[in-house]
C-alpha cells in the first residue's frame, strides 16, 4: 500500500503572492518607527540615509531567498530552509519561535497599529479604559483600544482560516488600497505642500523628541535607527 503524501496547498497565484509580500512589506513600522529613527540619528536627511541603506539589506535578503528557493521549490518555506540546511532539530526550534514569538509578536504589534490609527481617526474615541493593573512594575491598561486591537486579530484569523484563495483574494483588495493611498500621500506632498530642502536639515525642532530614549548620535544612533526600520 503507497503512503498518501501530503503537503501545503499552492493555492496563491501570481497576484495573491505579490500582494501577500507587499503587504508583509507596508505595515505600520513606516508610520510608527520615523520620528523615533529621525531622533536617533539627529536630522530627516540621515533618516532617508538609513532607509536607503536598510532597503539595499532588505534587497539582499530578498535576492538570497529567491535563489534557495529556486533551489529549493518546496511548499515549506523558511522551516524548509533551515531544516534542509541545519536538520530537523533546528527547523523545529526555528517553526515554534516563529508561531510563539515572532509572527504572534508582529500580529500584536499590527493590531495595535490599526487601533492607535483608528482611534487618531475618531479623534480619541478609543481612548477610555476599563480596568488597569500591574505587571512587574509596568502598568497595563485594558480599554477601548485593546477591544479594538484583538477585533483586529480576531478578523484576520478567521480570514487566514479560510481557503487560501480566500486570503489571498482579500490581500490583493488590501494591499491595492494601500498602494493607492500611499500613492495620495506622495502626490499630495508634492503638490499640496510647501516643501523646502532645509527641512531635511532640522533636528529636534519644537520639542518633537520629547518623550522618545533617544541614543547618543553617530554609530549608535544609527544602529537604533536601524532596528526601528529593520522592524518596519
Amino acid at each position: 500500500m503507497q503512503a498518501e503524501h501530503t503537503q501545503l496547498i499552492r493555492g496563491l497565484g501570481l497576484i495573491g503572492a505579490v500582494s501577500v509580500n507587499v503587504a508583509n512589506i507596508i505595515g505600520t513600522g513606516v508610520f510608527l518607527k520615523a520620528r523615533v529613527m529621525t531622533c536617533n540619528v539627529g536630522t530627516p536627511g540621515k533618516a532617508l540615509i538609513v532607509w536607503v541603506v536598510a532597503g539595499l539589506l532588505a534587497l539582499a535578503g530578498a535576492l538570497t531567498y529567491a535563489e534557495l528557493l529556486a533551489m529549493m521549490p518546496r511548499a515549506a518555506g523558511e522551516y524548509g530552509i533551515i531544516r534542509d540546511a541545519y536538520g530537523r532539530p533546528l527547523g523545529f526550534i526555528y517553526g515554534w519561535a516563529q508561531f510563539l514569538i515572532a509572527r504572534t509578536a508582529s500580529a500584536a504589534a499590527l493590531a495595535v497599529g490599526f487601533a492607535i490609527f483608528l482611534n487618531d481617526l475618531l479623534h480619541g474615541a478609543l481612548r477610555p479604559t476599563y480596568f488597569e493593573f500591574n505587571i512587574g512594575g509596568h502598568l497595563v491598561s485594558f480599554g477601548r483600544l485593546q477591544i479594538v486591537a484583538l477585533a483586529a486579530i480576531i478578523v484576520t484569523t478567521l480570514i487566514n482560516c479560510a481557503a487560501v484563495r480566500v486570503s489571498g483574494g482579500v490581500a490583493s483588495i488590501l494591499t491595492g488600497m494601500k498602494i493607492i493611498l500611499l500613492i495620495g500621500v506622495g502626490l499630495g506632498a508634492f503638490f499640496y505642500s510647501g516643501g523646502d530642502w532645509g527641512n531635511l536639515s532640522l533636528a529636534n525642532t519644537s520639542g518633537a523628541c520629547e518623550g522618545v530614549a533617544i541614543t547618543t548620535d553617530g554609530f549608535a544612533g544609527f544602529a537604533a535607527a536601524m532596528i526601528g526600520v529593520l522592524w518596519a
